[in-house]
């Protein structure tokens, strides 16, 4: 981990609330698909958590939806500026050589770890499972090439109408199973990913979007429950994760 200032190449609107945020500058330690960085946004005191969405030639990439100030503010940051950023921080995702037919599945700007990940992965049997509330919140234009993509959205605009969840359960074959899902989105997509899990018993992984503020696991303030022999304990998603085993999680 590491606090150092990038330039912005380019912060690039891509649907009504979806931008990418492309910064220049180098990191001692190149992040693996999962993890994120911490960003200062002037001029609010805390930080802000963002999933690396990409990084290559020293090229860091962040997508981030319009959520409330600091998220609007972001918006009008022009290429030249500079931004303070700490990372990579927390843990990735998990990779093996034994799985070869992989699901991604993701919603709103959990796709961000995924579209990392789907790089590292390109020899690899991967099927996308894309879910927005509409054909307006797809981004369309940043997706990876080489990967089999299978679009829902909520109100049926585009690609199969339904949720995602629902979406898979319809692809998955008891005879051709995937050997590993990943995933990230909302806390309830996760959940039902995490059902999926248990039914077929295929392994999950999952990236958590809880609220942080330190984003270092000083001030726990974005616990979840995760499961262990005497029941559950509280982890810290920004430094046990953001990627947790579904099956470990302690689903409410």
């Amino acid at each position: 981990m590491e606090a150092k200032k990038f330039r912005i190449k380019e912060n690039i609107h891509l649907t009504e609330k979806l931008y990418l945020l492309e910064l220049e500058g180098n990191l001692k330690t190149s992040p693996s698909p999962g993890q994120f960085v911490h960003i200062k946004i002037e001029p609010f005191f805390l930080r802000r958590p963002f999933s690396v969405a990409g990084y290559r030639d020293n090229c860091l990439k962040l997508l981030y939806r319009v959520a409330g100030r600091a998220t609007e503010a972001l918006t009008g940051k022009q290429a030249g500026e500079f931004i303070d950023v700490i990372g990579p921080l927390g843990n990735g995702f998990p990779v093996s050589d034994k799985w070869e037919k992989i699901y991604l599945a993701g919603g709103g700007t959990g796709i961000a770890p995924l579209l990392f990940l789907s790089e590292f992965l390109v020899k690899k049997d991967i099927t996308f499972f894309y879910g927005a509330r509409s054909i307006d919140c797809i981004a369309f234009n940043i997706l990876t090439y080489g990967v089999n993509y299978i679009f829902s959205t909520d109100d049926g605009s585009y690609g199969h109408k339904g949720l995602l969840p629902d979406v898979i359960k319809r692809y998955i074959k008891k005879d051709c199973l995937p050997d590993v899902i990943y995933a990230g989105g909302p806390y309830e997509m996760l959940k039902a990913i995490d059902r999926i899990s248990q039914n077929y018993k295929i392994p999950a992984f999952v990236s958590m979007e809880n609220r942080m503020a330190c984003g270092t696991g000083l001030c726990y303030g974005c616990v979840t429950k995760i499961k262990n022999k005497k029941g559950w304990e509280y982890k810290r998603v920004c430094k046990d994760g953001p990627v947790f085993s579904s099956e470990e999680v302690l689903w409410e």
